[in-house]
């Protein structure tokens, strides 16, 4: 369930380095969130963009698929990479999903 290897619409994963506890403990972080924010972005604010990737792939991967349907490219081996792409990000995406209805459930069920 990996993406390729210097793949350009790969997700960024990059920008989980602000959840890093080493950065707040140590009063910030200097890192770039993916909206190019210096250390302003959030949690929701990367999670939006993650999901706007997977639906930039997801879109790529059906342009790809029409393009072939309709003999207007012959280009197969490329139609699924990005078909391929499309279906690893979303089920990545499905998997951080599952984690955090998880996490929100644990929390939800804690006694205080």
């Amino acid at each position: 369930m990996s993406l390729p290897i210097g793949a350009d619409n790969a997700i960024n994963l990059n920008v989980i380095k602000e959840l890093n506890p080493s950065s707040i403990s140590s009063g910030g972080s200097s890192d770039t969130s993916a909206a190019g924010e210096s250390g302003n972005g959030s949690f929701a604010d990367a999670l939006l963009n993650s999901i706007n990737k997977v639906n930039e792939l997801q879109g790529t991967a059906n342009n790809s698929a029409e393009a072939i349907a309709t003999g207007k490219s012959s280009n197969i081996h490329q139609a699924m990479i990005d078909m391929e792409k499309a279906n690893d990000s979303f089920e990545l995406m499905m998997q951080v999903r599952n984690k955090i209805i998880t996490a929100y459930n644990t929390i939800m069920q804690m006694q205080v």
